[in-house]
């Protein structure tokens, strides 16, 4: 039985620039609740608690968000998205239990999951369903990323959901590292794909293939970057292989409400996208590579593959600078 995990309303706010507004939520909600999705998750692109001038303002709070949502839906799961260091317990976690929030996703870089034992341990005390997000999870090799996973796992995590953060996985890193996972850990797996080598629909099939339960999608893709892979696309496309599928016409009137509502911030396969996706490194830094490249006279292509052998990490964007000068005096 696979779930079907809509990430718009959350990933898709940072293709807003943080926008989303309640009455947006409510009627997108609506919809999702008719659809056959699992869970709907709402907040900041960065997730709760993330609100700020450095990762960006949103224009509603997190709990008008969750109100809004939480007023639409009754079948579908209400989640969150949680990064330790931007959520905290007191001030993000227990007014969002308080909320009616059902699914809680603590998500850290895949390196540093030791990040999330006091998140994912005081959830799993409080009986709440609780997630354990890999993000940037291509940024280790096959043993870290079990071991990682692992520590989830022992924390009280009951899925642990591989994040594509780059759009860097073909279907054949997919196929390995959901294996892997599914083999070892004893919990649920999951798989959330960006679209930045185009992709992304190909790499939730194949995590599908591989047993994977949990897939994330969003409507018209929207997303960071190159967007996420397409909801609508991996329904159909799902049901092509299986036969079977929730049915299709409220899936499309998710996308068409998107569509229609926000045409200028759907998302798009760009140069930059493609070679921050080959790199393994995050798309946001496409405004400083370009900027960087041009002033310091190397190319974007080597400076982007530069980022990615140094395994830069969104926050880091100050090392820009000296990794382009590093690469004119070459």
């Amino acid at each position: 039985m696979i779930s079907f995990y809509d990430v718009t309303l959350r990933d898709g706010n940072h293709a807003l620039r943080h926008s989303l507004a309640p009455d947006f939520v409510r009627e997108y909600c609506q919809i999702a609740e008719q659809s056959g999705v699992w869970a709907v998750e709402v907040g900041h692109g960065n997730g709760i608690g993330a609100s700020s001038f450095l990762v960006g303002k949103a224009k509603s709070d997190d709990n008008s968000l969750l109100a809004a949502a939480r007023e639409s839906l009754s079948k579908v799961k209400l989640a969150i998205h949680a990064i330790p260091g931007f959520a905290t317990i007191k001030r993000d976690l227990i007014p969002a239990i308080k909320s009616g929030v059902d699914i809680f996703r603590i998500g850290t870089h895949v390196t540093e999951v030791t990040t999330a034992q006091k998140h994912v341990e005081f959830l799993s005390a409080q009986n709440q369903t609780v997630h354990g997000v890999l993000m940037m999870s291509h940024a280790i090799d096959l043993k870290g990323l079990v071991s990682q996973a692992k520590l989830m796992a022992s924390y009280g995590a009951s899925a642990v959901v591989l994040m594509d953060s780059a759009g860097n996985y073909v279907p054949k890193d997919v196929v390995a590292r959901v294996a892997a996972l599914k083999q070892e850990i004893g919990v649920e797996v999951g798989f959330h794909a960006h679209n930045n080598l185009g992709v992304g629909v190909s790499n939730a099939i194949s995590a599908i293939e591989n047993d994977a339960t949990i897939i994330d999608g969003s409507s018209m893709g929207l997303g960071a970057g190159a967007g996420n892979a397409p909801l609508e696309s991996i329904i159909v496309n799902y049901r092509r292989m299986t036969g079977s599928a929730p049915p299709l016409d409220k899936f499309l009137e998710m996308s068409h409400l998107v569509e229609m509502k926000y045409p200028e911030f759907l998302p798009r396969t760009t140069s930059s996208s493609i070679q921050s996706g080959d790199a393994g490194v995050f798309s946001g830094f496409a405004p400083q590579v370009r900027q960087l490249a041009a002033e310091f006279g190397v190319s974007q292509e080597d400076l982007w593959q530069e980022l990615g052998k140094r395994r830069l990490v969104a926050g880091q964007e100050s090392m820009i600078r000296e990794i382009a000068q590093d690469l004119m005096n070459l």
